[in-house]
């Protein structure tokens, strides 16, 4: 798809389609996040890809009442260092458009706690973990939302 195209076609996605996502898929997800520049070069984060039904209920759980997450078939978990939030961000990015381009769906979920997810995963205290991000066929076709005119968003000095 033309890169245009998917960026315009990304929506948050909170209805998912049961069944497996082939893997040779994944693994373009995969090459998407481990192409994503980081400060210095860093790469401080990893990715885990649950799949585990059990964990996620557990981390859904932690999640807000956000009980959509349990439909996706898997549920990305991402984990870094301190202060390297923004560098998850934009592998996610990354990962979020090349899983559009493939025809998945995907939503960023900010509001979890955290520390009972890394305890869920096993990660060490001193990992962040800023983002949860539900993978896989969307069961529905969000609407584009309204956006503010470029004139609201850009300035140039």
């Amino acid at each position: 798809m033309d890169f245009t195209k998917v960026m315009m076609a990304r929506r948050s996605v909170r209805k998912y389609k049961a069944g497996p996502i082939p893997e040779a898929l994944l693994q373009k997800l995969y090459e998407a996040l481990q192409a994503a520049p980081t400060g210095s070069n860093e790469q401080d984060f990893q990715f885990i890809f649950v799949r585990d039904e059990a964990k996620r209920r557990e981390i859904v759980k932690k999640a807000c009442h956000q009980d959509f997450l349990l439909e996706a078939p898997i549920l990305v978990v991402a984990a870094c260092g301190k202060g390297r939030a923004f560098d998850v961000a934009i592998a996610i990015d990354h990962m979020v458009l090349a899983a559009v381009n493939e025809g998945l769906g995907t939503c960023w979920i900010g509001w979890f706690e955290a520390a009972a997810v890394k305890k869920v995963l096993g990660l060490p205290d001193d990992a962040e973990v800023p983002i949860l991000v539900p993978l896989g066929y969307p069961g529905e076709a969000p609407d584009a939302r309204p956006r503010k005119p470029i004139e609201q968003l850009i300035k140039t000095v």
